[in-house]
């Protein structure tokens, strides 16, 4: 074999592999790819110790908190949600355990947050009687402002969802203690998961 066919051969081998190589890594890429729709996406968590706070007994945002939301949040949202292709967001507010002040029967409020998640409102006048209404009212503040960023007609989200766990599951996700009333910034906190309404026909 001449030196001229050696070098051809060795050319040949070489783009081969390039070719070889070029396709493992776009079969690995969709692999991946699929897997992430399959995956549980990461869980959101704003809590007050990283300036995601409310006022005492009030489930208005602040400036600073809608500016976060939507600056850095409904970037992460919407990044999420393409990458495991979910169309529901779930918004959690949580509180600390301290002793809720306030007034207005459970009812009321019931009727009243209905309406709120209908056609709007004013949050803060609606009356919470506990932490755990005050856990969804902050939840549907959150949701009230993110649903015009959120749910598009280019986008995938179809629909937000607010829920409240109130002062009963710490910020480890544990059942919390009743005695612990300590001052707790990260019990504070607001928790956005997504998910993919495919899963629920499926069950």
């Amino acid at each position: 074999m001449s030196r001229r066919e050696n070098t051809t051969m060795q050319s040949e081998i070489f783009i081969i592999l390039m070719i070889v190589m070029i396709l493992l890594f776009i079969i690995t890429s969709l692999y991946l790819a699929r897997l992430k729709e399959h995956q549980q996406p990461p869980l959101i968590v704003l809590d007050e110790a990283h300036g995601y706070s409310f006022s005492s007994a009030s489930a208005s945002l602040t400036p600073k908190f809608r500016s976060q939301l939507s600056s850095l949040v409904v970037k992460k949202i919407k990044k999420f949600a393409k990458e495991h292709k979910c169309d529901i967001v779930e918004v959690y507010g949580y509180t600390d355990a301290k002793p809720f002040v306030g007034a207005g029967s459970s009812s009321r409020f019931d009727n009243a947050l209905h309406r709120c998640l209908y056609s709007g409102c004013d949050i803060d006048k609606i009356q919470a009687s506990s932490n755990l209404e005050l856990g969804v009212k902050r939840a549907v503040s959150v949701v009230e402002f993110l649903k015009p960023l959120l749910i598009t007609k280019d986008s995938s989200i179809k629909t937000i969802r607010p829920y409240s766990a109130g002062q009963f599951i710490d910020e480890n996700g544990e059942i919390a203690s009743i005695t612990n009333r300590t001052d707790n910034r990260l019990r504070r906190r607001i928790e956005i998961r997504l998910s993919r309404s495919r899963d629920f026909r499926r069950r």
